[in-house]
C-alpha cells in the first residue's frame, strides 16, 4: 500500500503499468475457468454465513473472556476478510479469466488484503496454538495467559497486520496461473530490476518461520504436553479446546508448507486445483 500511497495510482508505480495493451487484449490473455469460479463462490458465501453464528455464540456464552476465545474471534475476523478475497474476490476473477492488468486497482488493492490476512491469520493460529500449549504445560502461569498477556498479542496481531498491509509488496491474481502471485506480469519484456522489485522476501521468511515453529509446537505438545493434559487436573472442556486449537492450526499450517514447496518445485496443475 505503501507504494499506491507515494505513486498515487497503481499504473504509477514501477512495473505495474498496464497501457500497452487494452483491457480487452488483456483478458485474452487470461483463461476462463468457470468451472473453478462459481463452486469457489459458493463454497465462499456457505463459509461467510457460518461464522456469524460461532461469534453469536462465543459471545452469548461468555467464552470471550478467555483468552484463546479472544484469539479465536480475532482470528475468525481476519479468516473471514481472507475468505472474501480467496473466494467471493477470486471466484468472479476466474469466471471472467482475469489477470492483474484487466482490473489492475481492484487486484492490486485486493493483493494487499490477500496477503496480509493470509500472514496475519498465520500468527494468529501461532498463538493460538502456544496460548493453549502454555495453559496446559504450566497451568501455574494460566493467569498471565488471560491477563494482560492476551492483550499484548492482540496488539501484536494488529501491528503485524499493519506492516503487510502497508509496506510489503502485493500479490497478483492470474487466472491461468490459478493463484496470487508477487509478479503482476505487466511487463511487456522481463527484467532483474522487475523481478527484484515484485519480491516479497518477509513473506517467505513469514512463510517458512511459521511452519517451523508449528512443527516445533505440535512435537512439543504431543511428546511432553499430552502426558499433563491427561492428568485429573484438566477437565473436558479444556481438553476440547485444546483439540479444536489443533484442528484450526492444522490447515494453516498445511496451506503453508504447500506454498513453500512452490518455490522449489514447479507443481503441476492439478495441484494447484487442488
Amino acid at each position: 500500500m505503501n507504494r499506491l500511497l507515494y505513486y498515487g495510482s497503481v499504473e504509477s508505480i514501477p512495473f505495474y503499468n498496464c497501457s500497452w495493451k487494452s483491457q480487452e487484449e488483456w483478458f485474452e490473455i487470461g483463461q476462463k475457468r468457470p468451472f473453478l469460479g462459481y463452486p469457489i463462490t459458493i463454497f465462499g458465501i456457505f463459509i461467510e454465513l457460518l461464522y456469524p453464528p460461532i461469534l453469536y455464540i462465543i459471545f452469548k456464552k461468555k467464552l470471550i473472556r478467555h483468552a484463546c476465545y479472544k484469539i479465536i474471534v480475532v482470528l475468525a475476523l481476519v479468516d473471514m476478510t481472507a475468505t472474501a478475497c480467496s473466494c467471493l474476490i477470486s471466484g468472479p476473477l476466474f469466471i471472467q479469466g482475469a489477470v492483474f492488468c484487466s482490473y489492475p486497482n481492484f487486484i492490486y488493492v485486493s493483493g494487499i488484503l490477500v496477503l496480509s490476512t493470509w500472514c496475519t491469520s498465520c500468527l494468529c493460529t501461532l498463538l493460538l496454538f502456544l496460548n493453549r500449549i502454555i495453559f496446559i504445560a504450566v497451568p501455574q502461569y494460566s493467569h498471565l495467559i488471560d491477563g494482560n498477556l492476551v492483550y499484548l498479542s492482540l496488539i501484536l496481531i494488529a501491528s503485524y497486520f499493519i506492516f503487510w498491509f502497508f509496506f510489503t509488496p502485493t500479490v497478483c491474481f492470474n487466472s491461468v496461473g490459478m493463484a496470487w502471485y508477487p509478479d503482476p506480469l505487466a511487463m511487456e519484456k522481463s527484467s532483474e530490476e522487475a523481478e527484484e522489485y515484485y519480491r516479497n522476501t518477509p513473506q517467505a521468511w513469514n512463510n517458512w518461520i511459521f511452519v517451523s515453529v508449528m512443527v516445533v509446537l505440535y512435537v512439543s505438545y504431543f511428546l511432553k504436553v499430552r502426558k499433563v493434559a491427561k492428568g485429573q487436573q484438566k477437565s473436558k472442556a479444556a481438553k476440547a479446546i485444546v483439540v479444536q486449537c489443533i484442528i484450526i492450526c492444522f490447515f494453516n499450517t498445511v496451506c503453508a508448507l504447500v506454498y513453500n514447496s512452490f518455490t522449489l518445485i514447479t507443481p503441476d496443475p492439478l495441484i494447484l486445483l487442488i
